[in-house]
């Protein structure tokens, strides 16, 4: 994966715990994933799923919720975030992150 891709929350208000709760129901989804949710500034919780490789290792994929007030709540997969270069999971991921949230593809 080579590229940005973001989503805009149709949400008016997303709180730690309601992204927690999402998150959560993604990684139970999979196999062995795991989340930590992290508020990392006032404007952005981020989301980091790990996920076990087949070396018996992990990557972790990095995915952040960016507060833009009254513009609302944007998902963002950083092609440069994390592992989230290594594969396609990172996507995958995302686009679960994003229906559970009710989020739309944002087209930049």
């Amino acid at each position: 994966m080579a590229w940005d891709r973001t989503w805009r929350c149709k949400k008016k208000s997303l709180t730690v715990k309601e992204l927690t709760s999402a998150a959560e129901a993604v990684a139970e989804g999979y196999k062995g994933v795991q989340v930590n949710v992290e508020q990392e500034a006032d404007d952005c919780i981020t989301c980091f799923f790990l996920v076990p490789t087949e070396e018996d290792t992990e990557n972790t994929f990095e995915i952040s919720i960016y507060n833009l007030g009254r513009d609302g709540f944007v998902i963002s997969l950083e092609a440069a975030a994390a592992d989230n270069r290594l594969s396609d999971d990172a996507d995958q991921l995302a686009e679960d992150l994003a229906d559970q949230l009710e989020a739309v593809p944002l087209e930049l």
